[in-house]
């Protein structure tokens, strides 16, 4: 719900009503492809022995299992779905990530910057390309000087740290009146902080092994609810903290769709 490339739909349809509902549509598809993963695990033990598989039996096993179900040309012209499925994955997913990214670096970086140096010369067209630059071009020195991850460890953290921070601020900031400025603010920070160390934890190998790991390799499920809490707690406690004109944002968010496409 909190990751970018679905965040991103609210930035790249005409108008607010097409924005909600492409997003239920993306999130009700991600829902529908997450029940898929745990099949796949299940058919690769049923069907492929541990010979069949490398050293990364989490990656090797995506492919290996098409020809393992179905032998000859059928597993064959399966494997290169799955195997092109998964590169057109990346760009969509990336292209998604790379613009939330650049928008956020645009907005609260450099316009806010350039506005200053130049007095608003700068074409914002100009400052967001510059913004997608600096966004792309700093994970990949990243991704080129540090030491390889896993993907699917390093989704699981991206999951963890986005359902930790940004889905309690959505959901309350939706359907809680009652959520202020600090209490948003705290919650985003208990729950990045728990993630965010729960993934360096895991990504320099320092977590215990086996079930004791487990919680640190995902820590979604004790992660997100002490960010919820901590939200609403202090958001209980700084009631003056609440952003001005919330009455009328809360009645936009949930004015039914016909009465904001008829204007009335």
């Amino acid at each position: 719900m909190g990751l970018p490339h679905i965040a991103v739909r609210f930035y790249t349809n005409p108008d607010g009503v097409a924005a909600r509902r492409t997003t239920v549509s993306v999130l009700a598809l991600l829902s529908i492809f997450y029940v898929f993963p745990p099949i796949y695990g299940y058919l690769g033990r049923a069907y492929l022995d541990h010979g069949d598989v490398g050293g990364d039996a989490s990656r090797t096993v995506v492919l290996a299992l098409p020809g393992a179900v179905l032998p000859g040309l059928d597993g064959q012209l399966l494997t290169a779905l799955v195997a092109g499925g998964a590169f057109a994955a990346f760009p969509a997913t990336a292209s998604g990530v790379a613009m939330s990214v650049a928008g956020a670096i645009d907005r609260d970086v450099l316009r806010p910057l350039t506005a200053r140096l130049s007095r608003g010369e700068i074409a914002p067209a100009t400052s967001f390309r510059l913004a997608a630059l600096v966004g792309v071009l700093a994970p990949f020195v990243a991704a080129c000087t540090a030491e390889p991850i896993g993907i699917s460890s390093a989704v699981g953290h991206a999951f963890a740290i986005a359902a930790a921070t940004f889905a309690p601020l959505l959901i309350l900031g939706v359907w809680w009146t009652r959520l202020t400025a600090k209490g948003a603010a705290a919650g985003v920070a208990v729950g990045g902080l728990t993630t965010t160390a729960a993934a360096i934890v895991s990504v320099m190998d320092l977590a215990p092994a086996g079930w004791p790991g487990a919680p640190v390799a995902a820590p979604t499920a004790w992660a997100t609810p002490p960010a919820f809490a901590v939200t609403i707690i202090v958001s209980l406690l700084t009631p003056a903290s609440r952003p001005r004109r919330w009455a009328r944002t809360m009645t936009r968010l949930h004015t039914p769709e016909d009465v904001l496409v008829d204007g009335t």
